[in-house]
């Protein structure tokens, strides 16, 4: 549940492994803003860039942290080398703790395919393998792992949120790191000057900002500075930086035409007044999700569970960049297939209950915090039309007993000129089209979104979600968002293959709110989608 600001302040929990020989998570050596396994289109190490390594027996118990400039290339016993082409170098370690390392990679690195290891108490890890990039650049997140809110400000610092949103023709400060070597000293300021030439994708707009390189005072921290272009507009609106061709994530940033607040936001307009007048506010948010994926070789289709997800929250207005919910009508983002990136700190107890056919509960995913998750089995699957069901809660620490009951709404969107297990690009841009829907749902929109992963054990996979208007009966997804999927692998089913990679469409229904101790508002509502397994390639 790490938070991470541009003066590099990390907040970690504490691991007791002080003693044991360090391990590297597999696939885990990530860029520090994007979280990317490596393997994953998008997660090589840009030369010059701040990196971030999760594993066991990294550091001490307490976190270290760097001191004043020239970075050192050791702290508090613990270091870290690359080695790339038979060249070794040394990293400049910017935060250390038992499982979490940050640190900064030389400019001077080679590019290509290496390893890392880390060393604690003079006892070193095995290498773990590691793809080094000239450049790969991902924005800073108030929720870290480059989802949710970006971390953007205006030119005199003020953060971007949903209570304090751009406007066309505002400036902007994307805060991020990745944009490639400098020719200078990492370990110390950093020169200013533009690195490279990569492309801004805000909403459906594409630019080349002004300015792309190194912040005036921290090593290995970028900026990337553009304009809002107009008839952007929306509290989640994507931003993406794409350059040498890679896009490694995509954050959203609040817009709005006039006045410092948007009016999308599933938080309501009485909850984001709240906040805007200085309030703080505590919501809570339930999710049902059904999927039917059809695919003629396999008449019963590939069966993907029915899940659910809950989370209560808490922002105030310095926190309401945590505040952040899907994706703004006629735009996607990538990495996402559900529309929930918020924090979930407030106990509503160990687990929610469904009731519908039959009971089924989900748990709380850590303990004492008010995020839930599970994924129903097939013989507890809940959702079909016209069912009534009933979410009730026991209360916890934070927020107290609740119970609201809905009726599920009827699925009839779906995709048309697509069938199953075709196979879909990854490097240009896909029109899809639809018939069905009912314009009294979701605002009169559509979900439009797909997953494909690289492996039958889809360790390596990726995401996108988009919002589409209902009566356009077409929706184009753009190239960018597309080529942060890795290549779709083949599953089999016995001896039935069938491609790892999925598309589907589908409303949510009008949400139902309901009242518990402890909240001002929270929200239930179910989604159904219908869709295909393809190959996105």
């Amino acid at each position: 549940m790490a938070r991470r600001s541009t003066h590099f302040i990390f907040a970690f929990l504490i691991a007791s492994c002080a003693f044991a020989q360090p391990s590297i998570y597999s696939t885990e050596v990530v860029n520090s803003a994007s979280y990317l396994y490596q393997g994953q289109p998008g997660s090589g190490i840009a030369q010059g860039s701040i990196f971030t390594i999760f594993g066991t027996g990294l550091g001490t118990n307490t976190l270290a942290q760097a001191g004043p400039l020239p970075l050192k290339t050791s702290l508090s016993g613990t270091s870290v080398t690359v080695t790339v082409g038979g060249q070794t170098v040394k990293a400049y370690i910017l935060a250390a703790l038992s499982y979490q390392v940050n640190a900064l990679l030389p400019s001077s690195t080679p590019a290509g395919s290496g390893t890392v290891t880390v060393t604690y108490n003079n006892q070193t890890s095995a290498p773990e393998p590691v793809q080094i990039v000239p450049a790969s650049f991902a924005t800073y997140t108030f929720y870290s792992s480059g989802r949710g809110q970006a971390s953007a400000t205006d030119l005199n610092g003020n953060s971007n949120t949903i209570i304090k949103t751009f406007h066309p023709g505002d400036w902007v400060i994307l805060w991020g790191t990745g944009l490639g070597a400098i020719n200078g000293d990492d370990s110390t300021t950093p020169p200013v000057g533009n690195l490279g030439s990569p492309t801004v994708h805000v909403g459906t707009a594409s630019l080349t900002p002004p300015y792309a390189g190194r912040s005036a005072q921290y090593p290995g921290l970028d900026q990337v500075q553009f304009q809002i272009p107009s008839g952007v507009q929306g509290c989640d609106v994507p931003v993406a930086v794409e350059i040498n061709g890679v896009v490694s994530g995509s954050p959203t940033i609040a817009v709005s035409a006039s006045g410092q607040t948007c009016s999308d936001s599933i938080l309501g307009q009485d909850l984001i007044d709240k906040l805007a007048a200085g309030g703080t506010v505590h919501f809570g948010f339930v999710q049902l999700f059904a999927i039917i994926l059809r695919y003629p070789p396999l008449p019963a289709g590939i069966s993907v569970p029915d899940f659910g997800e809950a989370t209560f929250s808490e922002f105030t207005p310095q926190t309401a960049g945590l505040a952040s919910y899907g994706v703004s009508q006629g735009y996607c983002i990538t990495g996402n297939i559900q529309p929930d990136a918020s924090p979930g700190q407030l106990d509503a107890g160990a687990a929610i209950t469904m009731q519908g056919p039959t009971t089924a509960t989900i748990p709380q995913s850590y303990p004492g915090w008010g995020i839930y998750f599970t994924s129903f089995n097939t013989g507890a699957q809940f959702f079909w039309s016209d069912l009534n069901y009933t979410v009730s809660g026991p209360g916890g620490a934070k927020v107290g007993a609740f119970s609201v009951a809905d009726t599920t709404s009827i699925p009839s969107a779906y995709f048309s000129g697509m069938i199953a297990g075709q196979t879909l690009p990854r490097s240009s841009d896909l029109t899809v089209t639809w018939t069905g829907g009912d314009a009294t749902l979701q605002n009169g929109q559509v979900t439009i979104a797909g997953v494909s992963a690289a492996a039958s054990n889809e360790n390596i996979s990726w995401a996108f979600m988009c919002t589409a208007p209902l009566a356009g009966r077409s929706f184009t997804i753009p190239k960018w968002v597309l080529s942060t999927l890795p290549p779709t692998a083949t599953g089999y089913i016995g001896i039935a293959p069938y491609p790892i990679g999925y598309i589907w469409i589908g409303q949510f229904n009008n949400p139902v709110t309901f009242q518990a101790p402890g909240l001002d508002k929270g929200i239930l509502m179910d989604e159904f989608f219908n869709g295909y397994p393809v190959y996105y390639q």
